[in-house]
C-alpha cells in the first residue's frame, strides 16, 4: 500500500508578493501561484492596470502599488504586507530596458533609470523582504527573475544585460550570506518571451532573427516561465539555493 505524501511542488498556506505582477511574466506567476493554493500580493506602478489584473486574479490575490525604482516605497509596500501577516515568497520580477542603442548612444539619465529600477530595485525589495523574515524567526523565498541577457550579451541592450547579470551575482551573494537564517535565493534567466515588452520588437525584422538563435525554434510563453517558479517557491527545491535557471529554450547553448 502506497503512502499518501504531501505535494512539494503545492504552495497552499503560502503567501507570495509578486513586483510587476500586472502583466507577462509576472501576472503568469501569479496566476500560476494562486492556482497551486497560494495567495498573492502583486505590485506594479501603474495604479489602473494594477488594479484590474487583481479583479482578474480574484479573490486570492492582492495589489499594491508600488515604485520598485524608489527604496522608501519598496520599505512601504513591504511594511503594508507583512501587517496583513507572515509573507513566505518574493518573487523580483519588476524590471525595464525602455531602449535600443548602442553603448555609446546611451545617456546618463537612461543609464541611471534602467538601473535604478532593475538592479536597485530587485536588491532593495530582497532585503526589505529578508529583514521581516529575520525579524520574525521565519524561512524564506527569493525568487529573482533576471534574463538570459544576463549570461549572454544582447546586441544594444547592454545596459539592461549588465543589470540583470548584476542580479545573478548578487542572488549568489545573498543566498550565501542568508543561509544559515533560512532564506533561499535563486534567479530564473528567461530568454525572449512574448509579452507586451516585446512585441514590437518580435514583429519588426529582428524577430525572424532572434528566433533562428533559439534552439527550441520559438520564443517563450510568459507560462512558460510558470514552473520554474513554483519549483523556487515551494518545498520541492528546500535544499537549492543560489542557483541561476535559465528558461531559454537553449538560447544560451549558442
Amino acid at each position: 500500500m502506497l503512502l499518501s505524501m504531501p505535494d512539494p511542488f503545492s504552495l497552499e498556506g503560502r503567501t507570495a508578493i509578486v513586483t510587476g505582477g500586472s502583466r507577462g511574466i509576472g501576472y503568469a506567476i501569479a496566476e500560476a501561484f494562486i492556482a497551486r493554493g497560494g495567495r498573492v500580493i502583486i505590485t506594479a506602478r501603474g495604479e489602473e492596470a494594477l488594479q484590474d489584473a487583481a479583479r482578474r486574479l480574484g479573490a486570492n490575490c492582492l495589489a499594491s502599488r508600488c515604485d520598485n525604482g524608489d527604496p522608501a516605497d519598496i520599505a512601504r509596500m513591504m511594511a503594508d504586507a507583512w501587517r496583513l501577516g507572515p509573507v513566505d515568497v518574493l518573487v523580483n520580477n519588476a524590471g525595464i530596458s525602455p531602449f535600443y542603442k548602442r553603448a555609446e548612444q546611451v545617456t546618463v539619465e537612461e543609464f541611471d533609470s534602467v538601473v535604478q529600477v532593475n538592479l536597485r530595485g530587485t536588491y532593495f525589495c530582497a532585503v526589505e523582504f529578508a529583514k521581516r523574515c529575520f525579524e520574525a524567526a521565519r524561512p524564506g523565498a527569493i525568487v529573482n527573475i533576471s534574463s538570459a541577457g544576463g549570461i549572454t550579451p544582447l546586441d544594444r541592450l547592454g545596459v539592461y544585460g549588465a543589470t540583470k547579470a548584476g542580479i545573478h551575482l548578487m542572488t549568489k551573494s545573498m543566498a550565501l550570506e542568508w543561509v544559515d537564517r533560512s532564506v533561499r535565493v535563486n534567479a530564473i534567466a528567461p530568454g525572449w518571451t512574448e509579452t507586451e515588452f516585446t512585441d514590437g520588437l518580435f514583429a519588426s525584422r529582428w524577430g525572424d532573427i532572434l528566433k533562428s538563435h533559439v534552439p527550441m525554434g520559438r520564443f517563450a510563453a510568459p507560462e512558460d516561465v510558470t514552473g520554474a517558479a513554483i519549483y523556487f517557491a515551494s518545498e520541492a527545491s528546500r535544499y537549492v539555493t543560489g542557483t541561476i535557471l535559465p528558461v531559454d529554450g537553449g538560447r544560451t547553448l549558442r
